[in-house]
């Protein structure tokens, strides 16, 4: 028994050894990765202090030409979109940003699935904030969608798991996906219409809502937080078009606050059903986005909405 209990232990001590090494090991490499989506997501998490920053998901990624929007209005301007992630991780980047920086405006692209609907885009949302579970406000973002991850995330294999390979890759040998332009992912693409259900209309109302509290939580925290900041809410153009009652939510907290405005693209007949402008039914391609961000610095200009 005292042998077994030996081997237990000396079998532990290796594993946490290994654990605490393959951390610190990818710890350093990750914090230094600054090509790709890795790279990307630091900048954005450490060093962005544009003028303007936009938040949303790969529709903000893929729709707003950042330099296009540096160029028009004379601002500085960083897009920080990310695919498959919605107010979750928006909310942990805006905290971060906030530690050292206060943008004059922040535009926020409106994704429902991802920002108040039920979706599966938390996982992602939370690998993408592993590395700064421990900084103010982001420990608790952590805590509220799973109770274990505060002992979870000591573990180095687990704050890399799915990871590892992709910065390897990049660290080593120096290949990696691009990071865009000022933050900015065209998908110079044209329409594929396998992926277009002519009969599809994007959220109907007549099925209900599944709201997520948690995300109408962060949603809530996100516009508390920018309360002195001029914010812009986008919904940007749906080859689909959609029903307007999903956004009811939304309208109501902008009425609310005086510093909000919203912008709905959604149902423009200049985008919809519009081939040449999108790649599938919910993203712009290359061409479209660059339209589409004409359109909306021409509204910010008329709206006057341009700080100071």
């Amino acid at each position: 028994m005292k042998r077994f209990i030996l081997k237990t232990v000396i079998f532990l001590a290796i594993l946490t050894a290994v654990d605490l090494a393959w951390g610190l090991a990818f710890d350093h490499i990750e914090s230094r990765i600054d090509i790709g989506g890795t790279g990307r997501n630091n900048y954005i998490c450490n060093k962005v202090a544009d003028d303007i920053i936009i938040l949303g998901s790969s529709r903000a990624e893929n729709h707003y030409n950042a330099q296009m929007i540096t160029d028009s209005l004379g601002l500085s301007c960083y897009n920080c979109g990310e695919s498959g992630c919605g107010i979750t991780l928006n909310y942990g980047r805006l905290l971060l940003l906030l530690e050292r920086h206060t943008p004059k405006l922040i535009i926020y692209e409106i994704t429902p699935d991802f920002d108040y609907l039920k979706g599966n885009d938390t996982h992602k949302s939370l690998t993408l904030l592993k590395n700064y579970c421990n900084r103010e406000g982001i420990d608790s973002i952590f805590q509220d969608y799973d109770k274990t991850e505060r002992y979870k995330i000591l573990s180095g294999l687990y704050r890399h798991n799915s990871s590892f390979l992709q910065n390897f890759v990049a660290f080593f040998l120096n290949i990696s996906f691009s990071s865009g332009i000022k933050g900015f992912r065209p998908i110079d693409q044209e329409m594929d219409t396998i992926k277009i259900k002519k009969d599809y209309i994007c959220y109907d109302s007549k099925e209900g809502y599944d709201y997520d509290s948690l995300k109408l939580k962060y949603f809530n925290k996100f516009l508390n937080k920018t309360r002195d900041i001029e914010t812009i809410l986008v919904v940007s153009p749906m080859w689909y078009g959609q029903d307007d009652t999903v956004l009811d939510t939304i309208k109501s907290l902008c009425s609310l606050r005086e510093n909000i405005t919203l912008f709905n693209y959604s149902n423009s007949p200049k985008f919809n059903h519009n081939n040449l402008l999108f790649v599938n039914g919910t993203h712009l391609n290359a061409k479209g986005a660059d339209e589409f961000t004409r359109n909306l610095i021409n509204d910010i200009r008329n709206k006057h909405i341009i700080p100071e």
